[in-house]
């Protein structure tokens, strides 16, 4: 009985080491097979490592700025009108008051001040259609200069978001005031 038992454990052995051996055998194969796919993707540029090697330094050297430049076009840029809005307000009393106003806009980037300069006829128009809504009594107290500077900030961003999907303006800025 014994010698049967010794032969069941032999044979019982040499199966479980076939069986190893094979696993053994296949997960080598899977770890040549995967890191030489990965080898060759890497070298010819294919998915999954064409999105991040594909950059050629040429076109990276190419694209980049330096921080000077960076500043540079990144920095507040400043859009003056050729000429002052002028208008006519009604007031309390029968006489008719005059407004003279330089206004300046602030952009962010010199790509959003080209944008700004190409849109620049659009932009006056909504000026002076703001500045035919208002009166001599809102205009003449700080606070309601401030509140018109609202409302050119606001009516000029309403516009180009309409036009370009992009607001563009920054701060809308008054050079000079004059009221009579």
């Amino acid at each position: 009985m014994s010698d049967q038992a010794d032969d069941l454990d032999s044979g019982f052995k040499s199966k479980s080491r076939r069986k190893l051996l094979a696993m053994i055998g296949v997960v080598l194969a899977f770890i040549l097979v995967v890191g030489g796919y990965c080898t060759y993707a890497y070298l010819y540029h294919k998915w999954p490592f064409g999105s991040l090697g594909s950059s050629d330094a040429t076109v990276i050297a190419g694209q980049s700025v330096s921080g000077e430049d960076a500043a540079a076009l990144m920095a507040d840029q400043y859009i003056r009108f050729d000429s002052a809005f002028t208008f006519n307000l009604p007031g309390e009393n029968r006489r008719g008051h005059m407004v003279q106003v330089d206004v300046a806009l602030v952009v962010h980037g010199v790509q959003n001040a080209a944008m700004a300069q190409k849109h620049l006829p659009l932009i006056s128009a909504t000026i002076s259609e703001i500045c035919a809504q208002q009166d001599y009594e809102s205009l003449s107290s700080p606070s309601g200069r401030e509140r018109f500077k609202h409302l050119l900030l606001d009516g000029i961003r309403t516009k180009l978001t309409g036009v370009i999907n992009d607001p563009l303006i920054e701060q809308v800025l008054f050079t000079n005031f004059v009221m009579q």
